[in-house]
């Protein structure tokens, strides 16, 4: 098959192999942002008396209903950022309204509201991007306590655990991924099989067609022909049928039937007639407008062949500037020839040499 026949290949649709969108994703966000509303409602953390901390929230809910949604494969780097973004701002909108001392609770509810986004992050293909905001949570985290209290550990004390959860599904995400993809892989192969399996089977069609067509115009002759007693006309009747099949393989797109009866009536009155196509019978698989422009073509040919009496007629058919054009040359020098419209409202252009 030749490169400009192929089917284009697609991207394969890791997204939809893993579900990272459709019902069971929305039912999984839906659940996300239930608890972290509710644990950010009852946490009583000073973070959630600010308008700060709502809008964080807001912003976590908002990043998970994207997240949830139909989206390309890997994730858009604009909207990697954006998740990250969203967890600069929650992580430092929600810890530097905390006590840094003590476990805080659910009043630090971002913590595990992050980590779910940047876990969606890495299933979505951005891995490293994923890493690198769980890396910033927890320096966030870690500067917070170091700042307010000295105490640079007990920022990674409440962050180790996101870490080890994020390294986890880090993982996971990636086997999926990667599953996902030789399964879109084979996907595409057997598409591929399919397709030229069908092309296959659409040439065998073809040319059973083409061999059913020829049995029928040539079987009776060859009967005859193989009883060995012909007549004068009968021989005459065999070489117009010689001459209509080599129309059939020389000037396939040609061979319309306003032409071929045109032409028989022509090679029964002594003319020679010769059918030539160019187009290498293209315009059976092409276009509805080239077959149309070729119809209108087959029947300017067939009018010129009425008014040619002797000599011989040679019907050529060739693409010129895109469009189907038809030449019929005569044994004196004569040439003329046929431009089909473009569009229906377009004249036709006729030139005689």
């Amino acid at each position: 098959m030749s490169t400009a026949s192929r089917p284009p290949k697609l991207a394969p649709d890791i997204g939809r192999l893993l579900g990272l969108s459709g019902p069971g994703a929305w039912a999984v966000a839906a659940l996300y942002i239930v608890t972290m509303v509710v644990m950010a409602a009852t946490s009583d953390g000073p973070a959630m008396q600010t308008v700060e901390g709502w809008v964080a929230l807001a912003l976590v809910v908002a990043a998970a209903i994207i997240l949830v949604s139909p989206l390309p494969y890997p994730l858009p780097l604009p909207l990697t950022l954006a998740v990250l973004g969203v967890v600069v701002f929650s992580t430092e909108a929600i810890i530097w309204h905390t006590w840094p001392t003590g476990w805080p609770g659910y009043a630090v509810w971002n913590f595990g509201a992050d980590t779910f986004l940047l876990f969606m992050v890495a299933l979505r293909g951005r891995l490293w991007w994923g890493a690198a905001g769980m890396v910033l949570m927890s320096a966030l985290a870690i500067h917070w306590t170091l700042t307010t209290s000295g105490d640079w550990w007990h920022g990674f004390d409440l962050t180790y655990r996101q870490l080890a959860t994020y390294a986890a599904g880090a993982f996971f995400a990636s086997w999926l991924g990667r599953t996902a993809k030789r399964i879109a892989e084979f996907q595409e192969t057997e598409r591929r099989l399919v397709a030229a399996e069908q092309t296959q089977e659409a040439t065998a069609d073809e040319r059973r067609t083409q061999l059913d067509r020829i049995r029928r115009l040539a079987g009776p002759a060859l009967e005859e022909i193989a009883r060995g007693s012909t007549t004068a006309a009968q021989r005459r009747q065999h070489g117009l049928l010689e001459a209509e099949l080599r129309d059939q393989i020389r000037g396939r797109s040609l061979a319309l039937p306003v032409l071929t009866t045109a032409a028989r009536a022509a090679r029964t009155r002594g003319l020679e007639v010769t059918m030539l196509d160019d187009l290498r019978g293209e315009v059976a698989s092409g276009t509805t407008d080239d077959s149309t422009l070729i119809a209108d073509a087959a029947a300017w040919a067939a009018s010129r062949l009425g008014t040619i009496v002797e000599g011989s007629a040679t019907i050529r058919l060739a693409r010129i500037d895109g469009r189907p054009v038809v030449t019929v040359a005569t044994a004196d020098g004569g040439v003329a020839q046929f431009t089909p419209a473009a569009s229906p409202n377009a004249p036709a252009h006729a030139a005689r040499g």
